[in-house]
């Protein structure tokens, strides 16, 4: 009998660039696009601060770096320090079944690790890939209850030992020990509920720094508990492996024109539909937002404290693109929490969680938002938002978002040298990404 992580892993281990379908090579050369935009809008975040300062203080020095940022960091601690400035700005993709992020992981891990052992771009294509439909297929087949965390991390570090074992070259028996290490020691990131949000968020920099262990340990001789995907109570078994070859779940995955909580996007799709038409000198009455129920599982604050706070608050997302538009979310700033505006908007938002919304997610993410101006009412249905696997973000919307987000970090020539880079990928080159990669800031002049 072969398990699932022994099948996974024989997968894995026979997997050619030149047996990627020519659309699996394209959606993931625009994740990496996207991720790298994620980084470079976080770099200057209090979070991807704070990160590099950890991570620095508990590995210590060497010869890594935290992109865009600081040159001597340890590997692991660099790896950690750029897997959290992924996902400060929670404006990296993600899939809808799996109900998380998996580029914010995997994709750092990937680059790192190229560099490291001396691969080429499809390399870097071919282990992105793998390292998507392993960890997607995973976390899409759990069997989701009310009390389970949606924490990424639980399941980004399968993904992330598949990629790196692959890129290592090792035998399908060590893979197999390594998912399944990567699995057990991942961390568990307890659900929040209605706790506050928490700069934490999903531990995926830590589940990305776990799994990197876990190849280590595999490749040294110890075991993992192979089995532990064969559990039909946690897992729908059959749907991980289902299609596997044929079915490329990179395909499915999301993309964040905003920086906010996937849950907010359709939010501010409808609102932005709603104030396009708007005379700017009338104020609005009230917005009631209609939304599927797991969003309350959201904190929701009205006059959140932090740039979490504000990424998962369904009334500061509506009242912020009602009163400042898109922009606003390109990125968001910490400015914003203190506009007044917007806080006084933000509370005449109701928020109702309507039945006939209920049993959608995570397949759908919808929401209906109606906006009251001198008594009159509007309303706009949003069911899918924009970057939706269905209503996708085509490659100049990414480079748009590259751009946006990377201006205060990185000048413009530097920006497009990134978007020449990344698509030199697929000629085999990653020399010219790498270089981008080591780029100082031009916001600090320095290494900060």
């Amino acid at each position: 009998m072969r398990f699932v992580t022994q099948q996974l892993a024989e997968f894995v281990c026979k997997a050619r660039y030149q047996e990627l379908p020519d659309s699996v090579v394209e959606k993931t050369e625009r994740a990496i696009l996207d991720t790298i935009a994620a980084l470079v809008g976080g770099v200057p975040t209090d979070n991807a601060r704070l990160s590099r300062a950890t991570a620095r203080a508990c590995f210590g020095p060497g010869s890594a770096d935290a992109w865009f940022a600081e040159a001597g960091l340890h590997p692991l601690g660099a790896l950690f320090a750029n897997c959290a400035a992924a996902s400060s700005l929670d404006v990296d993709d993600g899939h809808c079944l799996a109900a998380g992020h998996p580029g914010a992981a995997i994709i750092p891990a990937v680059l790192m690790e190229a560099a490291k052992v001396g691969c080429d771009g499809h390399d870097v294509l071919t282990a992105t890939a793998l390292g998507y439909d392993v960890a997607l297929r995973i976390a899409a087949a759990r069997r989701f209850t009310d009390t389970m965390s949606f924490a990424s991390g639980q399941w980004t570090g399968f993904g992330v030992a598949a990629a790196i074992g692959w890129l290592r070259r090792i035998q399908a028996d060590q893979l197999a020990h390594a998912i399944a290490i990567a699995g057990a020691e991942a961390p568990q990131n307890l659900p929040q509920g209605e706790c506050q949000a928490s700069s934490v968020k999903g531990s995926s920099p830590w589940s990305t720094v776990t799994a990197l262990f876990a190849v280590e340990r595999a490749g040294g001789g110890m075991t993992g508990s192979i089995d532990m995907l064969d559990r039909s109570h946690a897992y729908n078994v059959d749907q991980i492996t289902g299609g596997l070859g044929s079915r490329w779940l990179i395909g499915e995955t999301y993309l964040k024109p905003y920086a906010a909580c996937r849950y907010t996007h359709p939010v501010i799709d409808a609102v932005l539909a709603l104030v396009a038409d708007r005379n700017q000198g009338e104020p609005i009455d009230r917005l009631v937002v209609e939304i599927f129920p797991e969003a309350r599982k959201l904190p929701n604050e009205i006059a959140p404290k932090s740039l979490e706070g504000a990424q998962f608050s369904v009334p500061f997302a509506a009242a912020l693109a009602a009163l400042r538009g898109a922009e606003a979310f390109r990125p968001l700033r910490p400015c914003s929490l203190l506009d007044r505006q917007v806080l006084a908007l933000a509370a005449k938002v109701k928020v109702r969680y309507p039945d006939e919304l209920a049993g959608m997610f995570p397949q759908r993410t919808p929401a209906r938002v109606t906006m009251v101006v001198d008594r009159r009412e509007r309303v706009v249905d949003v069911p899918r938002p924009l970057g939706d696997a269905n209503n996708p973000m085509d490659r100049s919307a990414v480079e748009a978002k590259l751009y946006d987000l990377g201006r205060d970090t990185l000048s413009q020539a530097q920006l497009e040298l990134l978007i020449r880079s990344v698509a030199l990928l697929k000629q085999g080159e990653i020399a010219p990404l790498l270089t981008c990669l080591a780029a100082q800031s031009v916001a600090s002049g320095h290494s900060s």
